[in-house]
């Protein structure tokens, strides 16, 4: 098991303030895919408010707010790569857009209408209105 907080990378940020702006998932309401599973608990998100944004090639990704006080527009990636609790990652940043990785898997939390373009063009794939993906 690998937890990983992460900072956003800073040239990508956005402004944003209050609850995590922009980042539409998180106003979707909650469905029972949205639920971690168990073994992520250990991540210490706030559960409640964890949705799932895509799967590909057997890993899922999930956005989650942090469980701890801090930042309102706290915001976290988190990938489940095996989907047996073998292998996961969380990063957080105070906001969007947040990254992470593992396994040669990097994700990034954006912000609805991120503009992708020059990411995409290094191989990152837009998965969710919310998520960018590169496989290494």
């Amino acid at each position: 098991m690998i937890l990983s907080v992460v900072t956003g990378l800073a040239a990508l940020m956005l402004a944003a303030c209050g609850a995590p702006e922009g980042v539409g998932a998180f106003e979707e309401e909650a469905a029972p895919r949205d639920a971690l599973p168990a073994y992520l608990k250990a991540a210490e998100l706030d559960t409640a408010s964890s949705r799932f944004l895509a799967e590909s090639d057997g890993v899922a990704f999930y956005a989650a707010k942090p469980a701890a006080d801090g930042a309102a527009s706290a915001a976290c990636i988190v990938i489940d790569g095996q989907r047996d609790g073998s292998s996961w990652v969380v990063g957080c940043a105070e906001k969007a857009p947040v990254a992470t990785g593992i396994d040669g898997v990097q994700a990034m939390l954006v912000t609805d209408g991120f503009d992708s373009s020059e990411l995409q063009q290094d191989g990152w794939r837009e998965l969710h209105p919310n998520l960018l993906v590169k496989r290494l």
